[in-house]
């Protein structure tokens, strides 16, 4: 019996911190510990036993230096430095992984994990650091492994032959105390009962009067009114024939944005995406991609080469947290050896969408240096200053037309949206929301989740010919099976009147004319349906049996829940400049 047991994991320092900027700790032999990187980001200082200094002589000596550099970027001289008497030996460190006997040597004492446990993870090839530690659940009790992970480490290091640095260390995550599930859940109640967020010009569309819409946990503006509109179709359609004949302006912040970087970087989205993205310049964007493992459409959107070995990712508003659980799994359990980090930036960076055909002439208004077009061509991006603010542009377009999106720090955003906003209106343009985003998407046939349902192919949603046939990528051999390349699957398919009805509605459900409305005999369903001012008509995007044979046939659209009776004419889903010279020119 005992009245009190004192256990040591030894002397490490605290790594919690720095470890959340992104940069991995450094193993220092001469403490048999790891410290901070010496490389920080965003003006991280570490000092004193954090930084792997136990004496409390040379700790104080370090907090000073560190002081020092700080104080030289803000701008101020420090003072001289005064001496300290203090004891200045640092503790003599020798290294003891576990001990050796006949019991159990604990190494977790919360999660009852034994250096055996270890042991067996290494025969049974858990050699990752990461998969040890799920085989084991070493280090995932309340303490978070901080007297355990060191030793556990280094008992692996042992039975796979490798160095403790060439192990590595397990991810470190917030929050460094336990922080319980009632403490977080105490304010749940009220508006606080679900997470709100919200973008950095979410002010600056309140200003204008627009209302709010939630999309994605995101509140962004459906429209924005004009004096004399009474009714939201008048707002969409202006600002609908505005993009197309001048300039609007719209927030897309809310898209998710992952940076990937690491010298496996290429490699590794090559396996994530459909499609090739190791052969991209630096520079240049691509549109692509990714698959479940089952061979469906998970999410499709941009990756952009920042450097050698740095992407930046967009998805989707609704999938940008699947996407960032995805590419982790992806990381730390099917390709746990490659050089790979991710970064979630979402919140980090306002990005703005100027589009029209006078889109080039408010963008470079905005510019410190304007750009030609042979300067920023279709799919390029550069690094750029607005208003002296570094930023960067991107030619890329989810309208059909020619378009820009300007990205800059979160805390620019609210300034950017104004200023370009106020430059659009100077030619005859302005701000435009969700309502017209969507009808401007759906007459160009781009796809949202509506349409990437979790039920579709690459081949049912047109986009076959991405699957590359060069490489391997997630999903490769299950998108091959002879069912979902049946010619029977529902296809994206475009539609419009054919009859006396003329409106459409997403939600509704395709019919052969004359079948009898029963569910063995529905054909297929309406994604997304609307108003085009363009077109001047209702039109729609829809999921129909074998659709791209059946262009020009006329089928029977029918929604109960709405009294909607109509016939509608299959056509291709590309309503709006098919050869897509607009948005290339």
């Amino acid at each position: 019996e005992a009245d009190c047991l004192a256990v040591s994991g030894g002397w490490n320092p605290t790594l919690h911190l720095s470890c959340h900027t992104g940069e991995r700790p450094v193993w220092n032999p001469a403490i048999s510990a790891f410290v901070p990187s010496p490389n920080l980001t965003g003006g991280l200082q570490v000092a004193g036993a954090a930084a792997g200094v136990f004496s409390t002589k040379n700790a104080i000596k370090s907090g000073y230096y560190r002081a020092k550099l700080i104080l030289k970027e803000l701008g101020v001289n420090a003072p001289a430095y005064r001496p300290v008497d203090a004891d200045e030996n640092d503790p003599a460190v020798v290294p003891l992984w576990s001990v050796p006997g006949k019991g159990r040597a604990w190494l977790d004492l919360q999660n009852d994990v034994t250096v055996k446990d270890v042991e067996l993870a290494a025969r049974e090839n858990f050699a990752s650091v990461e998969h040890m530690k799920r085989y084991t659940t070493q280090g995932m009790a309340p303490d978070q492994g901080k007297s355990s992970n060191v030793l556990a480490l280094a008992i692996l290091a042992e039975q796979t032959g490798r160095s403790i640095p060439e192990t590595g260390t397990t991810t470190f995550r917030p929050p460094f105390a336990p922080v319980t599930i009632a403490a977080m859940g105490a304010h749940g109640k009220g508006r606080a009962f679900a997470a709100e967020r919200l973008t950095p010009t979410h002010q600056a569309a309140l200003d204008r009067g627009a209302p709010m819409v939630e999309v994605g946990l995101w509140f962004r503006p459906s429209w924005f009114p004009r004096p004399g509109e009474t009714t939201w179709r008048q707002s969409c359609d202006r600002e609908v024939r505005m993009v197309r004949e001048a300039v609007g302006v719209c927030d897309v912040s809310t898209l998710g944005k992952i940076e990937v970087h690491g010298a496996d970087a290429a490699r590794f989205l090559d396996f994530v995406y459909a499609n090739r993205m190791s052969r991209l310049k630096s520079g240049r964007v691509r549109y692509g991609l990714m698959l479940r493992e089952d061979g469906f459409v998970m999410d499709d959107g941009t990756c952009a080469r920042l450097g050698r070995d740095r992407f930046l990712l967009t998805t989707t508003t609704a999938a940008a947290g699947e996407v960032m659980a995805h590419l982790e799994f992806v990381r730390q359990v099917l390709q746990p050896e490659w050089d790979v980090r991710l970064a979630s930036v979402t919140e980090n960076w306002a990005q703005v969408a100027v589009t029209g055909p006078l889109a080039r002439a408010a963008v470079n208004a905005l510019m410190d240096t304007p750009l030609t077009a042979e300067q920023l061509p279709y799919m390029v991006h550069r690094d750029v200053r607005i208003g002296g603010v570094a930023g960067r542009v991107f030619r890329i377009s989810f309208s059909g037309e020619l378009g820009f999106e300007l990205a800059v720090p979160a805390r620019f955003g609210d300034s950017l949206f104004r200023l370009a906003v106020a430059q659009a209106e100077t030619l005859g343009g302005g701000a435009y929301g969700l309502e017209a985003l969507n009808v401007l998407r759906i007459e160009k046939g781009f796809l949202t989740h509506a349409e990437i349902s979790g039920r579709a192919t690459a081949d049912d949603l047109g986009l076959g010919r991405m699957l590359s046939p060069e490489k391997d990528f997630i999903g490769k051999r299950m998108a091959a099976r002879p069912g979902l390349r049946a010619g029977t699957r529902e296809q994206l398919v475009g539609l419009r009147p054919a009859g006396a009805v003329k409106a459409m509605t997403a939600g509704a459900r395709l019919f052969e004319q004359g079948a009898e409305v029963r569910h063995e005999n529905m054909q297929g369903h309406v994604t997304s349906a609307g108003f085009s001012p363009t077109f001047g008509h209702f039109i729609a995007l829809a999921m129909l049996e074998n659709g791209r044979a059946r262009i020009g046939e006329t089928i029977r659209v029918l929604d109960r829940m709405r009294d909607l009776d109509a016939l509608c004419e299959v056509v291709n889903p590309v309503f709006f400049d098919p050869a897509g010279g607009r948005m290339r020119g």
